[in-house]
């Protein structure tokens, strides 16, 4: 992890308009500028450690991060990949700031942390921010939630389609895509053993649902994959 100083003042910002912070007072933004600074990780890189406190809230400006659950025997479950202008999963910012879920680099990435307390400041000042965060809060549940039931009622193929389904649909918003992430995060997304994940995609690339060359992948057969994820 390496620190640096902020090289865009956050008025200043073109894309604003995406962030959390997009209809702030300059001198809002002035104090948010002061309370923030930009860290830059290495893939793999742990951003925040689940069962800890944070001073900060993380905001990706550049590349992606996965949020994850650790559980027993190294077994991780990831919730779902972040990518720019997104927060990370928040901290318990207004009881004791626990992390509940631990966050890693994916890529090469940039983030902005943010001071908590300033944070604070900002959304108790004006009462318009108050229903943006929970609105923040409660979209995050969701997601969470429905993460969670694909893994606990779906068998393993439907797993896979849905992990697959998932990277189209919500990242890379494409059939063929560079698999970013490595074969464990996807074993990991879809809650299951890279062995188990591994024997299932060539299952599907023996059926022609998808087609993988390297790091490349394409899913030729979208309908079925989501029959599969459907009824699975």
């Amino acid at each position: 992890m390496k620190n640096y100083t902020p090289v865009l003042k956050c008025k200043a910002c073109s894309l604003r308009s995406r962030c959390f912070f997009g209809g702030l007072t300059e001198k809002e933004y002035e104090f948010l500028t002061a309370n923030k600074k930009e860290v830059d990780f290495k893939a793999g890189e742990t951003i925040y450690k689940q069962g800890t406190k944070s001073k900060y809230l993380v905001f990706l400006l550049d590349g992606m991060a996965k949020v994850y659950i650790e559980g027993d025997n190294n077994k991780n479950f990831i919730l779902e990949l972040v990518k720019p202008f997104q927060f990370l999963d928040m901290p318990a910012i207004f009881d004791d700031d626990m992390l509940f879920r631990s966050s890693a680099a994916v890529i090469k990435s940039r983030a902005c942390l943010i001071d908590i307390e300033a944070f604070k400041t900002i959304v108790l000042k004006d009462k318009k921010n108050v229903p943006k965060l929970i609105k923040h809060y409660n979209s995050a549940q969701s997601r969470f939630s429905d993460r969670l039931i694909n893994v606990i009622y779906k068998n393993m193929e439907a797993r896979i389609a849905d992990a697959l389904l998932y990277l189209v649909n919500d990242i890379f918003f494409s059939r063929s895509f560079n698999l970013t992430i490595s074969r464990s995060d996807l074993a990991e997304l879809a809650g299951m053993s890279k062995e188990s994940t591994s024997r299932i995609l060539t299952q599907f690339k023996t059926q022609e649902i998808i087609l993988i060359n390297g790091k490349e992948v394409e899913i030729l057969n979208k309908k079925y994959l989501e029959q599969i994820a459907r009824f699975g």
